[in-house]
């Protein structure tokens, strides 16, 4: 402590000695807000104002009944400054006070005596009428640039800042403690954390320091650190913690920064429910997929629904256009015994669900008990629904049902619940959707099943009764050119010789549609076939023709496919066939090659024949399709069908390249399938 000088400037202080009680100074310095005390004879505290407290950062119980001395720095007691006042009745001397965090704060203090129940020497007031910022680091001009810059800083920033001691004291708070936590700093001066800490995690924090100190050993990193602190309602407030250690003066201590995270953290779970969320969604979508039972589907929707939206009821009703209702055909929380049986009126004000099948689009409902837009059905009275969602499933202009969420409490609905409600209810239409186009598409194959079973027989008993008179005619008119040839002349030789090549002409016919309506249901399975073995067999089968014609075939390597070897060999004969028949006047050259495409291998079979009209390139694949007289170049008109059927039966296609005169490439199409090259 040092003595002030003897000027002095007027203050609410200066009155003529033993003018006020000590009771009436006290009120008077708390009414003024004034940083300042009551002193006794003896020098020990008898009242402190809020803003003295705060200044030394000591609690008011532990100042009370003590020595002045116990707040002054250096050397100075209560002694000294009572002997100060004696030598100046109206002195301003500087105290430097110790905080109790152990900082000097450095104040000028305007000291009188007062009475105290009629004793003049009985008692003295002092007012701070001047302060330098409190510093840990001392009280130097650099230590109070410094504690000055702290003080702005730490009184601006949102987050809360608290120093401690090793005792785990609070040194200091700043003001957005009380925003967060609701202290005001002067109510955490001086007392120990844990006021601020959950019981459950006191001891924890304790031990911790206590081992940091012996230790040095951290039990955790001191950055972004997730703890709740205690507020001062008694709620839990999630905090974003760092924590720091400094020394100042030869003392250690401890600073933490700390946030309010509960937004952070009401974001985060607001994620984790939207991801959920989603995930419910996806998960229903490759269910709808893969279900070909729909109940078993519905009763997993609301059951999905009502965990992702945390709903205690959910309802899937299915509309029946005719009676005007809602059925309810899978529900959570109503009951298996209503489940197909309770029904809903459909009409807009009659009910929730009806009135959404009106508007079509999402109706939510916070609490049913004021709502005045529509009425509400036993269903949900019997179970005391207060709020829900509902959408409608399928388009709206020709609905399938309601899908709904409900709870019996009033209850927000967030807007991720609605949006999740949209995308279950397009997923359950879809998969409802797919299940009626597959019934479709599997009544239209059983049809089209029967009516191949139908066509087959008829093929077959239309070619055994066809052929057996075409044998009977050709079988008399052979009799009839080998009995009477010598009475018919040679012109009715020639008509009887005519009628029984058109026999014979009718006979392949029938044959050959017989064996084309057969390609899909007495074809043989598929196995591993080599196209070189497969063409190789074809050729000695046209060896005949090959060498009449004196033909030129090249080979390339060909792969090996999966197929039926017994049709490919038809196939590739009859491609082999047309390139020899139709070669034209010089001997047919044929080449046959093999390219790969992506997953599949391209066959070709190329002739320097007369060539194909580019309008007739689809005709010719047709049945019965000739584009020469049978006098030029004899055939049935079914081959090219039955090479294109073939094809098919093998998942490939078929086409032709050609003009008049430069020959033809017919090109076929077949699945790789793990194929080789020989």
């Amino acid at each position: 402590m040092t003595t002030g000088s003897s000027d002095r400037s007027p203050s609410p202080a200066d009155r003529p000695r033993g003018s006020l009680s000590v009771e009436r100074v006290g009120s008077l310095l708390t009414a003024a807000s004034a940083a300042g005390f009551t002193l006794s004879a003896s020098g020990t505290f008898l009242t402190v104002t809020d803003e003295f407290v705060s200044l030394v950062g000591r609690p008011r119980a532990a100042l009370l009944e003590t020595s002045l001395s116990s707040v002054l720095a250096g050397e100075g007691t209560a002694e000294t400054v009572l002997a100060a006042v004696d030598a100046d009745a109206h002195s301003r001397p500087t105290f430097t006070f110790r905080t109790g965090g152990g900082d000097a704060v450095d104040c000028e203090v305007h000291l009188e005596r007062v009475d105290h129940a009629g004793d003049e020497n009985a008692a003295l007031v002092g007012i701070v009428t001047g302060e330098s910022p409190p510093s840990a680091l001392g009280s130097s001009p650099v230590a109070s640039t410094y504690g000055k810059t702290f003080a702005a800083l730490a009184a601006a920033v949102p987050d809360g800042i608290i120093v401690l001691d090793t005792d785990s004291r609070i040194q200091y708070a700043n003001p957005a403690v009380e925003t967060i936590l609701g202290y005001a700093p002067d109510d955490l001066v001086g007392e120990r954390i844990v006021r601020i800490i959950p019981a459950r995690h006191r001891r924890h924090h304790l031990e911790a320091v206590e081992r940091y100190l012996e230790t040095g050993e951290r039990h955790r990193e001191w950055q972004a650190i997730e703890l709740p602190g205690k507020h001062r309602d008694g709620h839990e407030v999630p905090l974003g913690i760092s924590l720091a250690e400094f020394v100042a003066n030869d003392r250690h201590y401890f600073v933490g920064l700390f946030r309010d995270v509960s937004a952070m953290k009401e974001a985060q779970r607001t994620l984790a429910v939207k991801v959920s969320q989603q995930e419910s969604v996806a998960y229903l979508a490759q269910l709808a997929l893969e279900t070909s039972d729909l109940d078993d589907f519905f009763e997993k929707v609301v059951e999905i629904t009502a965990a992702a939206t945390g709903a205690e009821f959910c309802q899937l009703l299915e509309l029946d256009a005719e009676t005007d209702t809602l059925t309810l055909r899978a529900g959570v929380g109503w009951g298996d015994e209503r489940i197909g049986t309770d029904t809903i009126p459909a009409t807009e004000t009659t009910s929730q669900a009806g009135y959404t099948l009106c508007a079509g689009e999402p109706v939510v409902v916070e609490d049913l008990g004021p709502e005045a837009r529509f009425t509400h059905p036993r269903l949900l009275v019997d179970h005391g629904i207060r709020s829900g969602i509902t959408v409608v499933v399928g388009p709206a202009d020709e609905p399938w049902g309601i899908l709904g969420v409900h709870d019996s409490a009033p209850r927000q609905f967030p807007a991720h619940d609605v949006a999740v409600l949209q995308s279950v209810s397009v997923v359950v239409a879809t998969a409802i959707e797919r299940r009626r186009f597959e019934t479709r598409l599997s009544e239209t194959i059983d049809r089209v099943e029967a009516s191949n079973e139908r066509l087959e027989q008829f093929a077959y008993v239309d070619s055994h009764d066809l052929q057996e008179p075409l044998r009977t005619i050709s079988g008399y008119l052979g009799l009839l050119e080998h009995g009477y040839g010598d009475v018919l002349g040679e012109d009715g030789r020639e008509f009887v010789d005519l009628a029984v090549d058109g026999a014979y002409r009718m006979q392949e016919m029938v044959s050959s549609l017989l064996a084309y309506s057969r390609v899909e249901t007495q074809g043989d399975d598929f196995e591993r076939v080599d196209l070189d073995a497969v063409v190789e067999y074809a050729l000695a089968d046209l060896r005949a023709q090959v060498e009449e014609t004196a033909a030129e075939v090249t080979l390339e390597p060909l792969p090996s496919v999966d197929g039926d070897a017994s049709q490919l060999r038809q196939l590739f004969q009859n491609l082999l066939s047309n390139a020899l028949e139709y070669a034209g006047e010089e001997p047919p050259r044929v080449h046959v090659s093999a390219e790969r495409a992506a997953d599949s291998w391209i066959v070709s079979v190329r002739d320097e024949g007369i060539g194909i009209d580019p309008d007739d390139h689809e005709r010719v694949f047709d049945v019965f399709q000739r584009l020469h007289r049978n006098d030029d170049h004899p055939g049935t008109g079914i081959g090219l069908a039955m090479c294109k059927r073939i094809v098919e039966r093998h998942g490939g296609e078929i086409r032709v390249d050609s003009t008049p005169g430069d020959g033809a490439t017919f090109s076929v199409t077949l699945p790789a399938s793990q194929t080789r090259v020989s």
